[in-house]
């Protein structure tokens, strides 16, 4: 089974049909078979429904266009979209960023949130505030890791909050979620733990992006991470260190110093064996579809019973695309 994000036509120069498309919920507009609609979960342009910082500045986050899901008016908008995706006949969603910032946005990484809502969520992230400061005055590769970790708890919880709202009203719906994810072990740490979306997820669709721009591409998310360790000062075995400790990757000095060509496929494939062992018949790996994957699109296919693959439309960079 073949879905599609983006352009279908590309697929189909590789001489492939899609099962079916992804198309963006703001941009449905009436019921049609093999379209799923895609729902951008923390989708707002108010600042003040941000993720706000060890310091307490408010912030945008992904593409500037996301705000914390333990806001009430954020959790509010997603469960009117599920119910317009029941209303236009659909059964079926992708979720698509339910998650907090990611290595690509920098400091947030470390930083968010510290919103109300998200103390009032998660009271542990009133002391976590000061451990975060501290690790931005002064750490080492050992320190990071620790702090990522205790936010790792935090986030999940915000995760679950989320997902366990839309799970009891798309049930009430008959409406089947899935969701793109960021791949394991990296997505622990954005609060997408897999123990959860098991729980609430038919499918878990994991991003396994090896060249491109944004938000989850995984070496734009890798040079993110590389850029924020640079700025606590750490070296580069450090650096290999905290890759190592929260993506499961082996990455070499080069492959570090050239992120922007994207990272092997070879460390997708790693990804795909460990996220496919993880979450069994429920997973799905998205690829990011340029020159080098369509040569290896079939053999994939062959392995795994579903697979997507993001076929990029022209003008990607200035579209400013969701993580999907």
């Amino acid at each position: 089974m073949l879905g599609v994000f983006g352009r279908v036509s590309r697929v189909r120069e590789l001489g492939l049909e899609p099962d079916v498309v992804y198309v963006g919920l703001d941009r449905v507009n009436r019921f049609a078979e093999g379209v799923v609609p895609l729902l951008w979960v923390p989708k707002t342009s108010e600042l003040e429904e941000g993720v706000v910082d060890a310091y307490g500045r408010r912030h945008l986050f992904a593409f500037g266009n996301s705000g914390c899901i333990a806001n009430p008016r954020v959790v509010g908008r997603a469960l009117k979209a599920v119910e317009r995706v029941f209303e236009l006949g659909f059964r079926r969603v992708m979720l698509d960023a339910i998650r907090l910032p990611s290595p690509v946005n920098g400091l947030l990484f470390l930083t968010t949130c510290f919103c109300s809502h998200s103390l009032e969520l998660c009271p542990e992230l009133g002391y976590l505030r000061n451990r975060v400061r501290a690790v931005l005055h002064s750490a080492s590769a050992g320190d990071v890791v620790e702090v990522l970790e205790e936010l790792a708890h935090a986030r999940t919880a915000h995760v679950e909050y989320m997902l366990s709202v839309l799970y009891d009203m798309a049930r009430e719906l008959s409406v089947e979620l899935v969701a793109a994810v960021f791949p394991y072990p990296l997505s622990r740490y954005v609060g997408q733990e897999p123990a959860v979306l098991k729980r609430y997820l038919s499918e878990v669709h994991v991003m396994l992006y090896h060249r491109c721009p944004g938000a989850a591409c995984l070496n734009a998310e890798l040079r993110g991470l590389t850029g924020t360790l640079n700025i606590l000062r750490l070296g580069y075995g450090e650096i290999q260190e905290v890759i190592r400790s929260i993506t499961g990757l082996e990455l070499g000095v080069k492959e570090i110093a050239e992120l922007d060509n994207g990272i092997a496929l070879e460390h997708v494939e790693k990804l795909m064996d460990i996220n496919r062992s993880i979450y069994g018949d429920a997973f799905t790996p998205i690829l990011w579809l340029d020159d080098e994957v369509a040569p290896r699109l079939k053999r994939y296919l062959k392995k795994h019973r579903r697979i997507d693959v993001f076929a990029p439309l022209d003008r990607y960079h200035q579209a400013g695309l969701s993580d999907t």
